[in-house]
């Protein structure tokens, strides 16, 4: 099947290395980007498309006369508090995508400690979630929310702590239970997701490395 795929938060930490992994498997892509975060771009190959995710009509606008078989949302902010971008962006491109007759395949990322997966947790890590990460948690559950109610095929991934370094080309795939490493590498998750967007892959997967 040709893909052409559509990304959401492309100039962030994973998103540079989910492009990174659509050059690598020569996959077409485009990427949805505010102007000023252009210069962010690591890859010369993408089609830009300029617009903020939050402004309806700019994602909207997004989907007009183009065909996605694949839209990657791997949307974040700096801010720990009060944070709507995940949700809110996704709630956008989901009513683009409907609007559009889009019949594209979405792909989140997300985090462990969202929805059930707070059961796979140890008590110190949700100590520790509650009292920093609570927005950011909030509202990556309202995002995963909106995707799994949408008439749309889904992936979602819930990675544990994201690291900076080099691939490790292992990842370990467990959605109950304490998982055998709090780690992945950013390269791996992007790995993984390009990997299971060739496949196919469906449903919630709860990643670390081995």
């Amino acid at each position: 099947m040709k893909r052409n795929v559509l990304v959401f938060g492309a100039t962030g930490k994973t998103g540079c290395l989910i492009c990174k992994e659509l050059d690598s498997r020569n996959i077409p892509y485009s990427v949805f980007v505010r102007k000023e975060s252009v210069n962010k771009l690591t890859s010369d190959s993408a089609k830009i498309i300029e617009g903020d995710v939050l402004n309806t009509q700019d994602v909207e606008n997004s989907f007009n006369g183009a065909v996605f078989t694949d839209v990657i949302i791997s949307l974040g902010s700096k801010k720990l508090r009060n944070t709507v971008i995940r949700s809110k962006g996704s709630n956008h491109i989901i009513e683009a995508m409907k609007n559009n007759q889009s019949e594209a395949n979405i792909h989140v990322i997300s985090a462990l400690g969202v929805g059930d997966s707070c059961t796979q947790l140890k008590w110190y890590v949700k100590l520790f979630f509650n009292l920093l990460l609570k927005s950011v948690l909030d509202d990556h559950e309202k995002q995963e929310i909106l995707v799994q109610n949408s008439p749309f095929l889904y992936h979602i991934l819930r990675p544990v702590g994201l690291k900076n370094g080099p691939a490790k080309g292992n990842v370990h795939v467990q959605n109950e239970g304490f998982l055998p490493e709090n780690q992945i590498e950013r390269a791996d998750v992007a790995k993984y997701l390009v990997e299971s967007l060739s496949e196919n892959k469906t449903g919630i997967s709860t990643i670390c490395n081995k």
